[in-house]
């Protein structure tokens, strides 16, 4: 009776010592352990309650939710909380494809000052003026996954120029709600190629 005690002693340790060690990996939350959660690669960091197992079950944050591009409303009276199907459904696999044979390399959608927003990177071809023609199919791409901002980073000599729109201004375009000088009002720019100026003025005209 005794060495079956001591066995089952020795058993409930050594799952306390796995438990520590889980915990250990990347913290703990009020004695439970962390779980990181990535997207495309890319950690996904909340503020507030983290992701953590409990019990056996991961338990996520609605905010990584959001940065992961899943809509959700949160009924407090019911104490509902209704998931949609995630931004872009079937859309995001043939968009990625669809931006690489463009040059860019891939989309992703990440949460940027509270918005979903849909990120490519573009490295410089041409030329600004000339690469153009391909940044712009790249918008018209991205306007089906439904992020609140659309942007590209054109990368020109390692350093990073950001041209972002609102989807909705650019859909309102596409759809003839707004001319083509009206849009040029609404792109948001910045970077060293859009601080002269003069080479702003001449990426307008350009667009």
């Amino acid at each position: 009776m005794k060495k079956k005690v001591l066995l089952l002693t020795l058993i409930g340790l050594l799952a306390v010592a796995g438990v520590v060690s889980a915990a250990g990996l990347w913290g703990n939350y009020k004695g439970y352990a962390k779980v990181k959660v990535m997207l495309d690669g890319k950690q996904i960091l909340t503020s507030g309650v983290p992701a953590i197992n409990f019990q056996g079950s991961t338990m996520l944050p609605l905010a990584a939710l959001k940065s992961a591009g899943v809509p959700y409303t949160v009924d407090l009276k019911k104490q509902t909380i209704n998931i949609g199907k995630p931004t872009g459904g079937g859309n995001l696999l043939q968009a990625t494809k669809d931006i690489i044979a463009l040059g860019g390399d891939g989309v992703s959608l990440t949460d940027i000052e509270g918005d979903i927003t849909s990120v490519v990177y573009f490295p410089a071809i041409y030329g600004l003026d000339d690469d153009w023609t391909d940044i712009d199919q790249i918008f018209k791409k991205l306007v089906p996954l439904d992020a609140v901002y659309m942007r590209v980073v054109y990368i020109d000599e390692d350093e990073e120029n950001v041209i972002e729109i609102k989807t909705s201004d650019y859909a309102r375009f596409l759809n003839g709600a707004i001319t083509d000088d009206e849009l040029q009002d609404l792109w948001i720019t910045s970077g060293p190629l859009f601080d002269v100026a003069e080479d702003a003025a001449d990426w307008e005209d350009a667009g």
